[in-house]
């Protein structure tokens, strides 16, 4: 109730009160979801309802995304992206591994708080279906929170057990990763390439990520104490001076040089159904051979459509020329027809034009950059209480053998906060309610 509190009173200070007062006043609404579900859904049969809920869609899930897997479409028709990586229902949003991994915690819970019959059974096969879709989704971040929560999951099993269903779920991963590797493609070898780029240096985030972060930190100090208000990054982030086109600008990786002498020409051209920029060298001899006079821009273009079309290609060298074509180009200085010699640089390109999104993709700089230092506060003392309550958990299993139902809940918070992995939107509705259930049952243990 502090935290809603101080919400309403850091929208009215908001540098777009609006937009954040839309997040903010209905926020109150997930502390009565907590309460609402730990009332309704406190009950053995009530909760075994809601495991069986969990059981069914993870193996609708399953068997689409295998679908989708084998044949391109998922049931309902949703195409296999062109990275492969499996949607299944969520379609265009790319977030089944993201689902799983931050309910897998609620479905462990309610399986050993329960206790139905055949738990152990239940646990291995929630394992092996989550890990394969979380795998075949080839989303990284909710693999690093799905192993993290599996494995503080391991303090539930009884001592007697511990150790075969350790060896069971370790063979399970040996033989998911032995017989379909192609996901290793992008959780494993891009990471690495990510992590050390050109060999030559380490680098923890992508660069997309590095601008996000650029301009959180940079809006944060702007405002330290208060931020600029909720939902505000996505209003400023394209704004001086929290914008990042300067450090794009900046980066020697995203300038292309001339590969060969001759005259500068851009110009818009419709190209496979859509308008790119594109930047061409000319050279003299392609005058001469197309009987282009006065430079003249027109009769250029339908020569550089002409030949595109008999290409097939958006980055060609034909004849005489050098097309390069890109949808989020940065010009340079360079006016058509100036002469360029070799190695001038012709343009910067990058894929974004500034570190914009509709929030920064980490929650503790979302929370610095959005609510300030003061905002922050409250997410670092709760982070503090989980941290505190799962060590006390893991301790009593490790000197007691001691078996804490809540264990998997600490663990799902300890894995989903962590600070150093990217993040969705905090004050996104579905984010939210994913956010906010798993409460309901620390709640339901203490209650107990």
């Amino acid at each position: 109730m502090i935290f809603y509190i101080y919400l309403i009173i850091n929208s009215f200070f908001s540098t777009t009160p609006i937009a954040s007062l839309r997040a903010t006043l209905p926020y109150i609404r997930f502390i009565f979801f907590i309460f609402f579900f730990q009332s309704y859904f406190s009950d053995y049969k009530s909760l075994k309802f809601v495991l069986y809920s969990f059981f069914f869609i993870y193996i609708i899930l399953f068997i689409d995304g295998i679908f989708q897997l084998n044949t391109g479409y998922n049931l309902s028709g949703n195409a296999l992206e062109n990275s492969e990586r499996v949607s299944s229902f969520f379609g265009r949003h790319l977030v089944l591994g993201s689902f799983i991994s931050k309910t897998f915690a609620i479905v462990v819970f309610l399986i050993f708080y329960l206790k139905i019959k055949y738990k152990y059974l239940a646990y291995l096969g929630t394992i092996l279906i989550s890990s394969l879709l979380i795998y075949i989704s080839r989303e990284r971040s909710a693999l690093f929170v799905f192993l993290l929560t599996l494995f503080l999951s391991l303090f539930l099993i009884e001592r007697k057990f511990f150790l075969k269903i350790f060896l069971i779920i370790s063979l399970q991963f040996i033989l998911l990763i032995f017989f379909y590797q192609q996901p290793l493609q992008r959780i494993y070898l891009h990471s690495k390439n990510q992590l050390f780029q050109d060999s030559k240096y380490f680098k923890f985030i992508s660069e997309r990520h590095e601008l996000h972060y650029l301009t959180a930190l940079r809006i944060f100090y702007k405002s330290p104490f208060i931020g600029g208000g909720a939902q505000s990054f996505r209003y400023l982030c394209d704004k001086s001076p929290y914008t990042t086109e300067d450090v794009i600008l900046k980066n020697s990786k995203n300038k292309v040089y001339a590969q060969i002498e001759g005259y500068y020409f851009s110009s818009p051209i419709e190209y496979k159904g859509k308008i790119s920029r594109f930047v061409s060298i000319l050279k003299k001899e392609y005058f001469d051979k197309n009987n282009i006079s006065n430079f003249d821009e027109n009769q250029i273009l339908e020569l550089i459509k002409k030949d595109l079309n008999n290409n097939n290609s958006s980055s060609v060298i034909i004849d005489y020329f050098a097309i390069y074509s890109y949808d989020n180009l940065f010009q340079t200085k360079n006016k058509n027809f100036d002469f360029i010699k070799k190695n001038s640089l012709l343009y910067i390109l990058y894929e974004f034009k500034n570190g914009c999104n509709t929030h920064p993709h980490n929650l503790y700089l979302q929370f610095l950059s959005e609510l300030g230092i003061l905002g922050t506060v409250f997410l670092v003392l709760f982070y503090s209480f989980i941290c505190k309550s799962l060590l006390i958990r893991i301790i009593d299993f490790i000197k007691n053998g001691v078996n804490s139902n809540d264990t998997i809940i600490y663990a799902y918070y300890f894995s989903v906060f962590f600070p150093l992995i990217p993040s969705g939107n905090f004050f996104n509705n579905y984010y939210s309610i994913l956010l906010y259930l798993p409460l309901s049952f620390i709640l339901l243990c203490r209650h107990k």
